[in-house]
């Protein structure tokens, strides 16, 4: 039942906002427009004082809806949501976002017993509830922003989802994505989790065709060997990534009274995560990047990287970076060496990290390179760096090469190029499945985590 509430939740027909008001000091205004701006179906706004917001009818109650609407978002103060979720249940009304707070997660005597009344209510109901405590969530591509974020629908649509217990860090990497141009299919704020946590949200990403990867920030778990068998699960269908905050007392002891739940031991839920199937970022931005990653390119089953770079510099960064994280700069075969030697001038470097500086003008002779170094059977992965020379527009990346090495090596690309310059270079190569980072550490940490899922899979 629940599965299905879920499926309705990122799904509706029909969507009331409760309330809904023109006032842009309240949270139901930013609510409304979120769905007006984002939603096809049928939306009532309900607003007792109000007889339209926004050019919309309003209603007064659920009970004068001419239909019991799919999801209701429910922006009002706490000490009325019980009600409202009761009448809306009673209509037929089976998913909820709730962005009220001051339940469990408030300093407040009777948050906890109204939280466990109302999930008494809902779970009674088989009925699914987003929050308390949330800014909402968005399905970039079902076309539903329930959220109190109008610019989240602004995010381009992609193939991970992200599910946060903060909304905070959620508001933070979607300007990050959107300025690097990664894709959600869905961006959830799970706020104090009052019948849809982890597991939940895991159990319905696993089946949801338009997710390839599933991004997790975790601060507290409530029932870690639930959360870590889901995971194990749902991580042989797709791969998830999880970053857990709270390394430190402090950020432990702020949990609590952000989300309602204590974060847990770091090391020992990092090391749980990981044996289960979890793919680690210790960073947001490994957190999307790794994501990115893994929902473009196939799993990486060995160690062994080449790095080809314009220039000898970014070369040296991806190199000290694969030592450090764990990769090996790869020992070219004596085929591939002899082929480079060949083709390749004297005053370019010739073994791994092979440096292309000196023939950048000649895009075909640099893409053969490429493809030479994908045919080596000691290479299990490759990352490229190219860099848009200020001197003038005389570079053209191998966009063909780069695609045909991809579809034979998993592979990474560090494309970075003033604003408006390479845009149709990085479109074409992540339309191919080459996902293209900023900077080589990163580029290189992406076939990490390749290289991570690809070992999960082998663990069977």
């Amino acid at each position: 039942m629940k599965l299905e509430s879920l499926k309705t939740l990122f799904n509706p027909k029909s969507v009331a906002v409760v309330g809904a008001t023109e006032n842009q000091k309240k949270m139901g205004c930013h609510a409304i427009i979120s769905v007006m701006e984002s939603f096809k179906g049928k939306i009532y706004p309900v607003n007792p004082s109000r007889d339209e917001v926004f050019g919309l009818r309003a209603y007064p109650d659920p009970e004068s809806i001419p239909e019991p609407p799919d999801l209701a978002i429910l922006a009002i103060p706490r000490d009325h949501i019980y009600g409202m979720v009761k009448k809306f249940i009673e209509r037929g009304t089976r998913a909820f976002v709730i962005i009220t707070a001051g339940f469990r997660e408030a300093e407040i005597s009777d948050g906890e017993v109204m939280h466990e009344r109302l999930r008494n209510l809902v779970e009674s109901a088989g009925a699914v509830v987003i929050g308390p405590n949330t800014f909402g969530m968005t399905d970039l591509k079902s076309g539903i922003n329930a959220s109190f974020t109008p610019a989240l629908y602004k995010v381009k649509k992609g193939d991970i989802a992200l599910v946060s217990q903060s909304g905070g860090i959620c508001h933070l990497l979607v300007p990050y994505a959107m300025r690097y141009g990664i894709g959600f299919s869905k961006i959830v704020g799970l706020g104090n989790r009052l019948n849809v946590d982890f597991p939940e949200m895991l159990e319905y990403l696993a089946e949801d065709e338009n997710t390839k990867s599933i991004a997790l920030y975790i601060e507290g778990i409530e029932n870690p060997k639930r959360m870590l068998e889901k995971i194990r699960e749902v991580s042989r269908k797709k791969p998830v990534v999880a970053m857990k905050a709270g390394r430190f007392e402090k950020a432990n002891k702020a949990s609590k009274s952000h989300t309602g739940s204590m974060a847990g031991d770091y090391k020992v839920y990092t090391s749980a995560l990981k044996q289960y199937g979890a793919v680690i970022a210790e960073t947001l931005e490994e957190l999307v990047s790794y994501a990115k990653a893994l929902s473009m390119q196939k799993p990486l089953y060995g160690d062994n990287i080449a790095v080809i770079s314009l220039v000898a510099g970014l070369g040296m960064v991806a190199s000290d970076t694969c030592e450090l994280i764990g990769l090996k700069v790869a020992e070219f075969s004596e085929k591939t060496r002899e082929k480079l030697y060949e083709i390749l001038p004297p005053y370019t470097i010739r073994d791994n990290p092979v440096d292309l500086g000196f023939v950048a003008n000649d895009p075909e002779l640099c893409g053969k390179a490429i493809e030479t170094v994908a045919d080596d059977r000691m290479v299990d992965g490759i990352v490229v760096n190219y860099i848009y020379s200020w001197s003038g527009d005389f570079l053209e990346v191998p966009v063909r090469h780069i695609i045909a090495a991809g579809k034979k090596k998993p592979m990474t690309a560090c494309i970075n190029y003033p604003p408006g310059v390479w845009d149709d270079v990085k479109e074409k190569l992540e339309s191919s499945s080459v996902p293209v980072y900023p900077t080589p550490e990163i580029a290189v940490k992406g076939l990490k985590a390749l290289r991570d899922y690809g070992r999960i899979l082998m663990r069977g």
